[in-house]
């Protein structure tokens, strides 16, 4: 490639001579061989230049194919984690929404079951106070029966005992006429018996109540409100067993002694049952003096 060519400027005319140059072979030798060289390193300097400008744009074409491989991994990448995070974000979503709806169900299932709780106590309590009020009821009915079967009772013991009393009241006055009767005198022959019996001290009511008395007083050495087995103290008392239990059923009449029964039944022997007295059919085993 020429100068001209390579550094884009018309050569100059050469100016014409007027006379003929005489030219040297070896030196045009020499000048088209410099002429050669020189073109020669302008031609390699350009390929060089050729190649190097060749191999950068290879390099920059390499380097955009980097960058781009980059730019699309990274994209990539970024997509990727931009799925991840919403794949991620919707599974949180669902789960939340599914342990939300487990949290309602359960809750419903709570109330219903409190529900049905409470309305299982109001029925038992209901249930419990009904059968509260109907055993009240049947306790206030059985009250009031035993009340009445008691009153009955003791208006029917008042009426036995008035009776008892009453009899009891006769019998004493029968038993002291019969005494008056024994001791007085009678018409035929006294006998032998009969001159002791006159000799003795009249049999009366106050005469028997004396004799248990000092009897009594013997069994407790002199004591008063000591209580005396009956079965003890009818031996000691000589007179019939009617007018003993009508004498002691006219003093305690007026206070004097307290006749009380037995509630050990081991202590009721038949030598003691058979010593009692009975007051309104309710038998009698002790005695005591009030004083």
């Amino acid at each position: 490639m020429s100068v001209a060519k390579k550094t884009g400027q018309r050569p100059k005319p050469k100016a014409k001579s007027a006379k003929p140059k005489v030219t040297d072979p070896a030196a045009d030798r020499a000048r088209a061989a410099k002429a050669a060289a020189k073109a020669k390193a302008a031609e390699e300097k350009r390929a060089a230049t050729e190649r190097s400008d060749k191999e950068k744009a290879v390099g920059k074409a390499k380097a955009a194919q980097v960058k781009a491989a980059k730019a699309r991994a990274a994209k990539e990448k970024k997509a990727k984690a931009a799925a991840a995070e919403k794949a991620a974000k919707a599974a949180a979503d669902s789960a939340a929404k599914a342990k939300a709806a487990a949290e309602k169900a359960a809750k419903a299932e709570a109330d219903k079951a409190a529900k049905a709780k409470a309305a299982q106590e109001k029925k038992a309590k209901a249930e419990a106070d009904k059968a509260a009020k109907a055993e009240a009821d049947k306790a206030a009915k059985a009250k009031a029966a035993e009340e009445k079967k008691a009153k009955a009772e003791a208006g029917k013991a008042a009426k036995a005992k008035a009776a008892e009393e009453k009899k009891a009241k006769a019998a004493a006055e029968k038993a002291a006429k019969a005494a008056a009767r024994r001791t007085s005198p009678k018409p035929k022959a006294p006998s032998r018996k009969a001159a002791i019996d006159a000799s003795a001290e009249p049999l009366t009511l106050d005469s028997i109540e004396q004799q248990i008395r000092e009897a009594y007083l013997r069994e407790t050495r002199g004591a008063v409100k000591e209580r005396v087995l009956l079965k003890d103290l009818r031996p000691k008392v000589g007179v019939q067993s009617e007018d003993f239990d009508q004498a002691l059923l006219a003093m305690q009449q007026r206070g004097k002694v307290v006749l009380m029964g037995l509630d050990n039944p081991l202590e009721r022997t038949p030598e003691v049952e058979a010593a009692a007295v009975h007051i309104a059919g309710h038998p009698r085993y002790l005695v005591y003096f009030q004083g």
